[in-house]
């Protein structure tokens, strides 16, 4: 991909990004207002940028956690795509974030696409995507915000294993998962 085509695809994302944070009923009278989200969604956004980020290979932690262990298989079956520019993955997020806010439909989409999972894992630090954590936050939350399904699903998610942090390694601690809870708990090394 050229630089120009990575630089049109950066600004469209973001100028996408923006309409979908904007009110567009703000000053039009009910029976004329045009939704500009709803009118981009029913050209298939949602399953556009849901492909493009299940397409491209996952943030750096999230690979890393699938290479130890018992993960191997699973990550042979990322793609390792990487991201056509830094930040690709934050934008793709932060459009899906902004589409999410208050629209049940929309959430309710991105969970029956198996969504939730995907935008769950975005919600790492990322030094290829600046902000990627923040924008995750802010997607998870407009997905279970008032949506009782998607909460739900989240609630029953398991946690399967930890990874090992540098940084918490660096303290004399790491973190291990009670196989009767599965709760994670912080112990020392030592």
């Amino acid at each position: 991909m050229s630089g120009i085509t990575r630089l049109l695809l950066g600004y469209s994302l973001t100028i996408l990004r923006d309409i979908c944070a904007c009110n567009s009923e703000r000053g039009l009278k009910e029976e004329d207002s045009v939704d500009a989200v709803d009118v981009q969604l029913s050209s298939g956004l949602l399953e556009l940028l849901l492909c493009l980020l299940g397409e491209h290979e996952p943030p750096a932690i999230i690979r890393k956690a699938l290479k130890q262990g018992e993960n191997r298989e699973r990550a042979s079956s990322y793609s390792s795509k990487p991201c056509h520019y830094r930040g690709f993955r934050r934008d793709i997020v932060a459009v899906i974030g902004n589409c999410a806010y208050g629209r049940k439909n929309v959430q309710d989409q991105i969970r029956t696409k198996n969504g939730i999972l995907l935008l769950l894992q975005q919600c790492v630090t990322d030094e290829d995507n600046p902000f990627l954590r923040n924008w995750g936050i802010w997607c998870v939350r407009n997905l279970l915000e008032w949506n009782t399904e998607n909460q739900q699903a989240v609630a029953e998610l398991e946690l399967q294993g930890s990874v090992d942090v540098p940084e918490l390694a660096g303290l004399g601690l790491r973190v291990e998962v009670d196989p009767n809870t599965h709760r994670a708990k912080l112990v020392n090394v030592s």
